[in-house]
């Protein structure tokens, strides 16, 4: 008898098509049709041996009625869509895909570097208006070479931004983590460390690396970003929670900082009535840091093997293993 996995996000159809053509044998894959019916969800997942956890939220309710569940397996890093703390208690582990999005998440960051310092979204809507902006650009628009970019976390994506940042003369890359490099990776990344709040006062780009937990929850909020340069800009392709988004929008509002990259939002999908839609000196994309065609597969053969190892009762690679921080 095939095992069950219950695969709770919903993909493209071409997509779908690719990565059920490398579910290891043995295994039976369903997905929702929907992403909001509780009641399907439910009725999936109750005799589901695995759930692979996508965008949909894996609450308590998914957990208990999952009687004949082994394990859970997310298709990326963040888990703060499941109830870890329920998944603990039934003694269900959590695994992750540790790496796998960090290159294309680390490129979304520096494109919004990019974006944001160029304004290039404005200057492309603006030329389909029929404004031809050059000169007020050249008062606007900054360089990445020649500042310091912080990067709040150095976890995997983090890491991929600092080597790509290697390449511009004159940049210095800061850090703050909870962890601290070894003077040897320190040197490999050529990052300095340097305490959380000499890296708000000295970033002139904050690029967010963190996960969202207990701890990381509006890490940057109004106390923080008014530490922060008025010519600085954000940047967040980690969660939406780590930044208060209302004092970040009235530090955007008031010039008290240069401007924003988004991919995560504290509500997702975004509030259409949300006032950063409205900003003109904001980048917005919709949570697709590890959503490109050529990792898709990458992603998923690394959630397949560990499901198909652990069926097997072989060991998984450590860092794959979540867990809680007590």
């Amino acid at each position: 008898m095939r095992e069950k996995i219950v695969w709770l996000e919903i993909h493209d159809p071409d997509v779908v098509k690719l990565e059920d053509s490398i579910l290891p044998e043995g295994f039976q894959l369903v997905r929702p049709v929907s992403r909001t019916d509780v009641e399907e969800h439910l009725n999936l997942v109750s005799d589901a041996d695995y759930i692979i956890a996508g965008g949909i939220p894996i609450p308590r309710s998914y957990i208990d009625a999952a009687k004949r569940l082994k394990m859970i397996q997310k298709w990326g890093i963040g888990v703060d869509k499941i109830d870890c703390a329920a998944a603990e208690e039934r003694g269900i582990p959590i695994y992750i895909t540790a790496g796998a999005n960090s290159i294309p998440v680390a490129e979304l960051a520096m494109g919004l570097m990019f974006a944001v310092n160029r304004k290039i979204p404005y200057v492309d809507a603006s030329m389909r208006d029929g404004q031809w902006v050059k000169s007020k650009m050249r008062a606007q628009c900054q360089m990445i070479q020649g500042k310091t970019v912080g990067l709040l976390g150095i976890g995997n994506i983090a890491k991929e931004v600092a080597k790509m940042l290697r390449g511009f003369e004159h940049t210095q890359v800061i850090y703050y983590d909870v962890v601290r490099l070894s003077p040897e990776e320190e040197k490999l990344y050529g990052a300095a460390y340097v305490p959380f709040e000499e890296l708000l006062r000295s970033s002139d780009i904050l690029s967010i690396h963190v996960p969202l937990l207990p701890a990381t929850r509006h890490m940057v909020g109004r106390e923080q970003l008014a530490m922060m340069k008025p010519s600085a800009i954000l940047i967040n392709t980690a969660r939406g929670g780590v930044v208060d988004e209302t004092a970040l929008i009235q530090a955007l509002k008031a010039g008290k900082l240069r401007g924003a990259g988004l991919d995560s939002f504290e509500q997702e999908p975004i509030d259409p009535d949300n006032e950063l839609l409205k900003l003109e000196n904001v980048v917005l994309t919709c949570h697709c840091g590890g959503g490109v065609a050529d990792n898709v597969l990458h992603v998923t053969e690394h959630a397949f093997a560990n499901i198909d190892k652990f069926s097997k009762g072989e060991a998984l690679a450590p860092r794959d293993h979540f867990q809680i921080k007590k």
